[in-house]
């Protein structure tokens, strides 16, 4: 009965070091603002320039509605983004006049960089 009891405790030990494995970056132009939403879910009530998420790896529908600085209009742009264990993925929304905004990939941190480790840089989340 201990051993079992040692084995379910260590086992949800485990899955606690897997929890925040990876992490997605938004960022927005100066003249622009923007909300997040990972698979439906809001990460940012007040509108801003720079966005970051951690999250479990495996793949996400991220939305960001955004506001165009051309034109004044706020558009949604819609993308399928697979995370992957290890990495901080940095996305960054172009604006083209005439044109909608598009999301676009830019590079892959580690996550051993020093924004992964400070977590005041991270929206948090509700899991109530």
């Amino acid at each position: 009965m201990k051993k079992l009891v040692l084995i379910a405790a260590l086992i949800t030990s485990s899955f606690s070091l897997y929890a925040y494995a990876s992490s997605i970056a938004i960022q927005t132009a100066k003249a622009s603002s923007m909300q997040v939403y990972v698979n439906g879910k809001l990460y940012n009530k007040q509108p801003e320039k720079f966005v970051r998420i951690k999250s479990n790896p495996g793949s996400f529908r991220v939305e960001v509605k955004v506001l165009n600085p051309y034109d004044k209009e706020w558009y949604m742009v819609r993308k399928d983004i697979r995370v992957e264990k290890g990495f901080e993925f940095y996305y960054k929304v172009e604006f083209a006049e005439g044109k909608r905004p598009v999301l676009k990939a830019i590079r892959r941190y580690p996550v051993y960089s020093h924004y992964f480790l400070n977590p005041a840089l991270y929206n948090r989340h509700s899991t109530t």
